[in-house]
């Protein structure tokens, strides 16, 4: 079976860096090389298929970044959102911790005048049974006289 050749003709411009290079390197090529065409098609498929690796590599690198980075937002966001809900329940929080320590207090207080109030109303009876006590003795007393008269 016989090859089947396309000629092309190409020029290179010796005032571009990469051209002038390419042409100084096909000319430093020998035959045992091989042809230019075989030399060149194999540089332009390695070329591309690179530059697709690297877009393909370049395009996972980019994605890695940015579900990366889209964790890092949503972490930040739900920080935010945490910091905010702290914020709203924090006052509410404090009323209530207000009102249950407001609630012990007068429970304590009350405890402690009803306790003080009793040996209060106890020192008052106490105080009424010995003012009862003279006034008792001096009815007694008349009334002993009474008798005796």
């Amino acid at each position: 079976m016989r090859k089947t050749y396309k000629c092309s003709n190409i020029k290179f411009c010796m005032e571009d860096e990469n051209q002038r290079r390419t042409w100084e390197h096909l000319q430093g090529m020998t035959r045992k090389d091989g042809s230019y065409g075989k030399i060149l098609s194999d540089a332009f498929v390695e070329a591309i298929d690179g530059k697709t690796k690297f877009s393909v590599n370049k395009a996972e690198n980019e994605s890695a970044d940015l579900k990366e980075n889209a964790a890092d937002i949503i972490e930040e966001m739900l920080d935010r959102v945490l910091e905010e809900k702290f914020h709203e329940m924090f006052p509410k929080l404090q009323e209530v911790l207000a009102g249950q320590m407001s609630r012990a207090f007068r429970e304590y207080v009350a405890d402690f005048h009803s306790g003080v109030d009793a040996s209060a109303d106890k020192t008052d009876i106490d105080g009424m049974e010995q003012m009862q006590e003279p006034e008792l003795s001096e009815d007694m007393m008349a009334f002993a006289f009474a008798m005796g008269e």
